[in-house]
């Protein structure tokens, strides 16, 4: 699971934005990686560690227990079937779970293709419906609701989005994804990925041709982003793909599948260059589409994916609320640092305190120790287990972002590693270069993003994945939930003293808080609201302390990313449900622990709006207001 940057494959399936994104005084050529945009994507957020061994292509069970009711029993087979075909209708992501079955096909993207799918989706839908719901019990009750969100939330990607008719960064994904997922990780011997690979690679040219069929309407922010990801995905053939298979041994590999493979990789490389060709001359010439979903839209789409049902106006209210309290703190704190200069001074100035490209990779493994020690020490979660993630410089063949959680899926049973990734400096950079870049890596920015990734961020999720009670749960997870979680916690373990009350800490936790509320802004305003895209950009970098460039960057992304406001919508849910959840223990007579929650919590692995009926039974309250 690799972040991307401009010019290289952006929407590699289970990618994680880099928490660090947005750290103190970030240089103005950086851009947060855009994350996938394919249906559902969000659920590919939350990857795991292991599981129990399996056959066939799922997992033998879809919940955790034996059915209880007939109900229940009814609910089981239809989960069981529903998900069997929802992995064979989507075998790169079946790939990137961890499931194996379908690693030689790449999913039919014809128009038809498409439409047949929608209408298999509405009979899913509507056998779901006749189910007694009543007579569910336990985890069913939450898990039948998540299904219905999920199938949902694809038909409306289908039928009303239609990003198959708009989008070319899906069609881009999927290719890149489809390679990838068989590159990256080792989950098989060389040889047996290098026919995988080669599979897809034959089926390469009939995604192009969808595409070329289906493509009309097309935004025009889309179709440059999608040239600019497409040609990103040259680069991926021609360069990063060999390395990553030459560093896993493929010397060792007969020379006749070598060179059979040399040959299919160069007929993909150029289909894909083909198709870069035809994205500039003739799609993007004619790309003057909307992408805007409008009001209604965009409140359905973040009711269906993110399990939150408020009203455009209630979410502008609750974020500009946010933006004027965290932009206060950033008043308080940089006068804590110099009173005679402004925050966006004191920020400046504070980026400028880093390691050394030589010291980068030992500082960030003694930062992930320090966060261990201090969750330990505080008692903040329990750890399942004292491992932690292999610090590294990030794989030469995956060089597409600034740092970035490498992990497993969650039914993955061989190549179960887990890699903190941090890009280093190049060394053909200039020195004025590699200076912009190590500002990133500031040494507050740093820590943010080794607690965002790593500890108790995205890591901790991973390790935890094994106790979350259902494959429902593990397959359909919320960005909310998961982005919400490592930003949550980026507030969390500075609020319980980590970093020992030093303001440029602070600084850095609450820039990265107030982007998140740029994006927010940004994403609803021009959706909801038809903000341009000039107009939010504006905004954007007066709520965030941004320079105008990386700005306008940011606020493209949200115009094929709407609801990109989850990063900052998770944090806030988890810390009313965490208020809520210690007044409704106290009303009962019992001790509020921050460790408890926290492990609660995790372990549910649900959208925090079902969260908090299964911490506070008959709870009715909203999960953020």
């Amino acid at each position: 699971m690799h972040c991307g940057s401009q010019g290289t494959p952006a929407r590699l399936p289970g990618l994680r934005v880099p928490g660090g994104g947005g750290t103190l005084g970030a240089p103005p050529f950086v851009r947060d990686p855009v994350i996938l945009r394919t249906p559902l994507c969000c659920a590919a957020l939350l990857l795991a560690f292991a599981c129990a061994p399996r056959t066939g292509a799922g997992p033998a069970a879809a919940t955790s227990a034996m059915a209880a009711t007939p109900a229940d029993a009814e609910y089981n087979r239809f989960a069981r079937e529903y998900l069997d075909w929802y992995y064979a209708a989507h075998p790169v992501r079946a790939t990137n779970l961890g499931l194996h079955a379908y690693d030689a096909r790449l999913p039919d993207m014809s128009a038809g293709a498409f439409q047949r799918r929608a209408g298999e989706l509405h009979g899913w839908l509507a056998r779901l419906e006749r189910l007694d719901r009543a007579g569910l019990t336990g985890d069913a009750v939450f898990d039948v609701r998540i299904l219905e969100n999920a199938i949902r939330a694809e038909l409306l990607e289908l039928e009303e989005e239609r990003g198959w008719q708009r989008d070319p960064m899906l069609y881009n994904s999927t290719l890149a994804s489809g390679l990838s997922s068989l590159s990256q990780r080792e989950f098989a011997p060389v040889e047996e990925r290098m026919r995988s690979l080669m599979a897809r690679m034959a089926q390469l040219p009939e995604v192009v041709a969808a595409a070329k069929a289906n493509l009309r309407d097309v935004p025009k922010p889309w179709a440059e982003q999608g040239l600019r990801d497409t040609r990103g995905t040259v680069g991926f053939l021609r360069t990063d793909l060999p390395k990553a298979l030459e560093a896993q041994g493929l010397e060792r590999v007969d020379a006749a599948l070598r060179q059979e493979f040399s040959s299919a990789l160069a007929k993909a490389t150029a289909e894909v260059e083909g198709f870069a060709r035809w994205q500039e001359q003739e799609l993007l010439p004619k790309a003057n589409g909307d992408f805007r979903l409008g009001r209604a839209l965009f409140e359905r789409k973040l009711a269906l994916e993110e399990h939150v049902s408020l009203t455009a106006e209630q979410l502008r209210d609750i974020n500009e609320r946010a933006i004027r309290e965290y932009q206060a703190k950033v008043a308080s704190e940089a006068a804590r640092v110099d009173a005679k200069k402004s925050p966006v001074a004191v920020m400046d100035a504070l980026v400028h305190d880093h390691p050394t490209a030589e010291e980068l990779i030992p500082t960030a493994r003694k930062q992930l120790e320090a966060c261990q020690r201090f969750v330990l020490e505080k008692g903040l979660m329990t750890l399942p287990s004292e491992r932690l993630p292999t610090v590294r410089e990030t794989p030469p063949y995956a060089r597409m972002g600034f740092a970035s959680m490498d992990t497993p899926g969650p039914f993955e049973t061989r190549a179960t590693e887990a890699f903190y990734n941090i890009t280093n400096v190049e060394p053909g950079w200039t020195e004025e270069q590699k200076a912009q870049h190590l500002t990133y890596f500031n040494h507050a920015g740093l820590l943010g993003i080794t607690v965002h990734e790593a500890m108790p961020g995205h890591f901790v999720q991973l390790l935890y994945e094994a106790r979350i009670p259902t494959e429902v749960r593990k397959v359909f997870t919320p960005a909310s939930l998961v982005e919400g979680w490592a930003h949550y916690v980026e507030q969390m373990m500075v609020d319980e003293g980590f970093g020992g009350g030093d303001p440029a800490v602070r600084l850095g936790q609450l820039r990265r808080a107030l982007q998140r509320h740029a994006r927010w802004h940004a994403g609803l305003s021009m959706h909801a609201f038809g903000e341009s895209v000039e107009g939010a950009a504006k905004r954007y970098a007066e709520i965030a302390y941004f320079e105008p460039f990386p700005a306008l960057r940011e606020v493209q992304r949200g115009t094929f990313n709407p609801t990109y406001l989850y990063y900052a919508l998770g944090r806030m849910q988890i810390l009313k449900l965490r208020e809520d959840y210690k007044r409704y223990l106290e009303a009962r007579g019992q001790t509020f622990s921050l460790r408890d929650f926290h492990d609660r919590f995790l372990q549910l692995g649900l959208p925090v709006s079902l969260a908090r009926q299964a911490l506070m039974p008959g709870d009715t309250g909203p999960s953020l207001e």
